[in-house]
């Protein structure tokens, strides 16, 4: 537990309060890719080594490689405003902090105004890409636990509390009181306080917010929630989702949704309302692509560069555009693949003796080593949509994407997009010119363009403005229900066989002479 050391405040704003400068400095870019770079060390020693030894070695590439992009960059922006600005109204040093305490009191009353709020953002992509490793190592910046002495206050920085998979609200809890018992060091308090067996999903959020309160939470990250979709009562997503929303409605703690693109379709009204409202935005963490327009490479060129020189073969082999392009093809962009081929096929190499990367050694090191996940690349590799969704976690539905990255940069007619200047885009057509805007708001590199072409391609006279519009309102357009054609009424034909009965109740002669001449009327005299 780090003791307090309080800074000069950076903006007036942060004045006078002891939970915002007992935080680290805000970090430049500089700082933040310092931060959170971690490139392994490949020593001329251990090169040396026998084949079996350095494959100890090489495992640095699966736990300490972690190469900063422009995506980590705003990511860290986004941490470090919203645990600044969710302090702001929690200041331990005015009556302000007790105020919060006693909300937590009426936490069920806020229901109706969540998502007022602008302390919700959420970082969405697909398995694979990088989005936990990246937020823990921006979180890595910061002290977890910072004791003041002069309030007798114990402050908790960040907590992060991965979604139970089985979607309840006792596991939820359960979790963050866990959470909370290994950030305090406090062998398990917490959970043996609250955790019991006749605790009732209403006792145990109130006591989770009150103990966030408590602790003057900066930050609450929530992972894996996307596992909120696998609860078998909607009710209880919903109520989860609603009781975070109410926490940051009624005790102004931020919080921090982490998952794949199926957690897009979990989301409440309520919660859509709170991430429109929300000066965050949402932060859509794609897979690398290999488009560049900069000039300067790409990300994708960056990243592969970084990992092919941790190489511990006795004489390095030189990256070539078509190892980086195979790459790329048997990854589709997703770091942890691209880093486990990289692993998996060095190891292989120097365990067969020839140290070299083949194309024919990527190849069967995927098909035989990366076979389970070998759908979900060839579905990748196809680019057809109809592939894609069959694996929900791959991709983030374009029209989710249209809908965050307009919502978090709206324009108006009185912005500079509208004018056109062409000092701003220099030999810049139409479409690279909105391409660059939908880059600016939000979207995705490798998806920017589709969208751009579409809108171009349906209203090729519009200006930017009116295309910006024409984007916006796709998420506010309606699915035409599809027309139900009526059945078709078939009249049914009966099928007779002989001496049917239903011949003989219909016959002319009457139904009782046509049985008796049938012999289907039986004579009691006969019988007796």
């Amino acid at each position: 537990m780090k003791q307090r050391e309080y800074i000069d405040a950076e903006i007036k704003e942060y004045e006078d309060h002891p939970l915002i400068n007992a935080l680290p400095p805000i970090n430049s870019p500089k700082d933040t890719a310092e931060l959170i770079r971690r490139i392994p060390v490949v020593s001329p020693e251990e090169v040396a080594l026998p084949a079996h030894i350095r494959r100890h070695a090489m495992l640095r590439i699966m736990d300490g490689f972690l190469y900063p992009t422009k995506a980590h960059l705003q990511l860290e922006q986004t941490i470090s405003t919203m645990i600044r600005q969710g302090y702001l109204s929690r200041n331990i040093a005015n009556k302000s902090y007790q105020e919060t305490l006693n909300r937590t009191e009426k936490l069920a009353d806020d229901s109706r105004n969540a998502g007022n709020e602008a302390l919700v953002s959420s970082v969405i992509g697909c398995s694979g890409a990088g989005k936990s490793t990246a937020v823990e190592a921006v979180l890595s910046g910061y002290p977890q636990v910072i004791m003041h002495s002069s309030y007798q206050h114990v402050q908790i920085v960040w907590l992060k509390v991965e979604c139970p998979h089985d979607a309840s609200v006792k596991s939820l809890c359960i979790n963050f009181f866990r959470a909370l018992d290994e950030a305090l060091d406090n062998n398990g308090l917490y959970e043996k306080q609250y955790v019991k067996p006749r605790a009732n999903a209403e006792m145990l959020l109130g006591d989770f917010a009150r103990i966030a309160a408590l602790h003057s939470i900066g930050l609450l990250v929530i992972d894996e929630i996307q596992h909120l979709e696998r609860s078998s009562s909607t009710n209880v997503s919903d109520r989860i989702l609603r009781f975070f929303v109410q926490l940051t409605n009624t005790i102004k703690l931020p919080i921090l949704f982490v998952g794949t693109p199926k957690a897009y379709e979990l989301f409440s009204p309520s919660m859509r309302s709170a991430r429109r409202a929300s000066q965050f935005g949402s932060i859509n963490w794609n897979r690398f692509n290999t488009t560049d327009r900069s000039g300067k490479g790409s990300d994708w060129d960056r990243f592969f560069s970084q990992l092919w020189a941790l190489q511990w073969f006795k004489s390095p082999q030189p990256l070539t555009k078509e190892i980086k392009t195979l790459f790329w093809d048997y990854s589709q962009g997703i770091a942890h693949v691209a880093v486990t081929l990289f692993y998996l096929c060095q190891t292989r190499a120097v365990t067969v003796g020839r140290e070299v990367i083949s194309r024919d050694l990527v190849e069967t090191v995927f098909n035989e080593e990366l076979h389970m996940i070998k759908p979900m690349i060839k579905a990748l590799q196809s680019g057809r949509d109809s592939e894609i969704q069959k694996y929900d976690d791959l991709e983030i539905p374009k029209a989710s994407i249209v809908q965050n990255a307009v919502v978090s940069a709206p324009v108006n007619e009185n912005t500079e997009l509208n004018r056109e200047d062409e000092h701003d885009f220099p030999e810049q057509t139409k479409l690279s010119k909105l391409i660059n805007m939908l880059e600016q708001a939000g979207i995705g590199e490798d998806i920017a363009p589709t969208v751009a072409e579409q809108a171009v391609s349906e209203l090729p006279d519009a200006n930017l403005f009116q295309l910006l519009a024409h984007i916006n309102n796709l998420q506010n357009k309606e699915p035409v229900p599809p027309v139900k054609e009526k059945p078709k009424v078939v009249k049914l034909k009966p099928r007779y066989v002989e001496n049917d009965l239903r011949l003989m109740v219909n016959s002319k002669s009457g139904s009782y002479k046509a049985m008796k001449a049938e012999g289907v009327v039986l004579h009691l005299s006969d019988y007796l």
